[in-house]
């Protein structure tokens, strides 16, 4: 019996949902118009092929020539051009090497060995697409895999360093209290680098303002930790430190998208060479795909991260059945699945805690909760809920080694000074405080509070950066105004810089007895009265 040879069928796509078939009519027939006639299935199958034919005869031809006066861009050009040749068009006249490309540059540019201005920022064209979409699911609170975010921190120094020319040093000495005293001047954001010898000055555009701003108020939370001093930089790796080597993550980000690697002075260099090139604007924008086997794009990476994109774990998402995740090309195994409502439960038991901050939750409250959002599978009980509710009790701050060691070094994450302008300085957060939370204390010499009207007495003056408390029938008082401090030198220490307000105030003095190694002593802590946002300021009631 002579073996059964495959059909060598034409691909046609259907006008309906714009996708290729080998068999139009019968797809036809059983998706795109099942409930049509067969005379209106005929019909639609004719149009398919003429619509065909017409892109085969006119659609898949491009000239080049005919490119180089529509396009004069020459970076626009060539990104059309290579994604043109990856989905296999015909292109007359094309180009084959750099030759006979040059011949189409305007009069007057002249050849050089040096990379151009145009490939010193090439990468960012690259990356651009890929790093919108990051920017979308990062505001749109959706799961964004960890190397995804270490990219797209790569993406902002990349913005710095080679759209706005900044020298590595500067980028690696931005501050997060620089940013948050950024200005919108005439629709650009100027910003101010104070932390170097040589302060740095640049005006962003609003497009790399708000993926700059994601990053500050999305991914760069996530990094901090309480046990690691981030020294109040903007850029920290995932371990929470600053970032210490700008131009190896820029060859990382080149690396990642197959591209030659240019340096910062190689950027400063075709700037200052190419006079014809606008170094502010951002450049066009084009998608390109990652290297194979590493974006979620990719069609045959099938990791947890793209089965998570493609099912979002939400607290109130329905697990994808069987039938779901085979039909988008996972396995039909429960590996996934199982891990998907691991993140689910987690994020249910958040959801569940965050209800019951203010006081401890009682069973039947959870019990309510978990029945108004009408979880029937998947969720906490109720009981473990209660045992996880962990307010913070003063026996427990007062021996907390984090809370001690901090005190000793002065360095509180989350916090940076902002400038209010008439108002003076204040005291704003870089990341989110849950209501309870320590802040940071009120540093300063105990002194009686004697001694502190005294004090005050002698400065004449209303902003006194005194505390006086009571503590087991002692008279006290908190000297910040001696300033800096003994056992501080050099360090601007952050309490006696929050403003106060009456009204609005976010924080409340806890005093506590701290038991360091050498003994008891008085501290003045601020424990957050509420949930407090992400660059809110900081105030209290004096």
């Amino acid at each position: 019996m002579a073996p059964k040879c495959d059909k060598d069928r034409r691909i046609i796509s259907c006008l309906q949902c714009f996708k290729p078939q080998e068999m139009l009519p019968n797809h036809l027939l059983r998706v795109c118009m099942k409930d049509q006639t067969d005379e209106e299935r005929k019909a639609e199958v004719e149009r398919a092929k003429k619509s065909m034919k017409a892109w085969t005869l006119r659609g898949r031809t491009w000239d080049y020539n005919a490119m180089v006066k529509r396009y004069p861009d020459e970076a626009s050009r060539q990104a059309l051009l290579e994604d043109l040749r990856e989905r296999h068009f015909f292109i007359l006249n094309d180009p084959m090497d750099a030759q006979a490309e040059s011949s189409h540059r305007p009069p007057g540019a002249a050849k050089s060995a040096q990379p151009t201005l145009q490939d010193c920022q090439r990468v960012l064209r690259v990356s651009q697409m890929d790093m919108l979409g990051i920017h979308r699911k990062l505001l749109d609170q959706q799961h964004v895999e960890e190397d995804q975010r270490t990219l797209f921190r790569y993406f902002c120094e990349a913005i710095l360093v080679l759209r706005y020319f900044q020298r590595p040093e500067a980028v690696m000495a931005f501050t997060a209290s620089d940013w948050i005293n950024k200005r919108n001047v005439d629709g650009r954001i100027h910003m101010e680098v104070q932390s170097t010898k040589q302060s740095a000055t640049f005006s962003l555009t609003e497009e790399d303002s708000a993926m700059l701003d994601t990053y500050f108020q999305k991914i760069r939370p996530g990094c901090l930790q309480d046990s690691v001093d981030d020294q109040g930089r903007f850029f920290l790796s995932k371990q929470g430190l600053p970032v210490g080597n700008v131009t190896s993550d820029l060859r990382r980000l080149h690396e990642q998208y197959d591209l030659p690697s240019f340096s910062s002075q190689q950027a400063r260099r075709a700037q200052s060479t190419m006079a014809c090139s606008s170094s502010d604007e951002p450049a066009e924008r084009r998608g390109r795909k990652q290297k194979r086997g590493r974006g979620a794009a990719d069609q045959d990476d099938r990791d947890f991260g793209a089965f998570l994109l493609q099912f979002p774990a939400a607290a109130s998402s329905s697990p994808p059945t069987k039938k779901k995740r085979t039909a988008a090309g996972f396995p039909p195994d429960r590996v996934f699945y199982d891990r998907w409502r691991a993140v689910q439960f987690a994020k249910r038991e958040e959801h569940l805690l965050s209800q019951c901050s203010r006081r401890p939750p009682t069973v039947s409250k959870v019990s309510l909760l978990i029945q108004k959002e009408d979880w029937t599978g998947n969720c906490p009980h109720p009981e473990d809920i209660v045992s996880k509710w962990r307010p913070v009790t003063r026996v427990q701050v007062e021996s907390d080694p984090w809370i001690i060691t901090t005190i000793r070094n002065q360095k509180w994450t989350g916090l940076a000074l902002k400038d209010f302008g008439t108002n003076g300085q204040g005291v704003v957060a870089t990341k989110a405080f849950a209501m309870g939370s320590i802040v940071c204390d009120y540093h300063g010499k105990v002194i009686t509070g004697a001694e502190g009207r005294k004090l005050v007495e002698s400065i004449k003056s209303e902003m006194a950066h005194l505390f006086f408390f009571h503590a087991a029938g002692r008279d006290l008082c908190v000297d910040a105004e001696t300033f800096p401090c003994e056992c501080h030198p050099t360090e601007n220490t952050m309490g006696r810089m929050i403003n106060h307000s009456s009204k609005r105030a976010n924080l409340r003095p806890v005093h506590c007895m701290m038991n360091f190694p050498e003994g008891q002593r008085d501290v003045i802590l601020f424990q957050a009265k509420r949930d407090i946002r992400l660059c809110e300021e900081l105030l209290l009631d004096y």
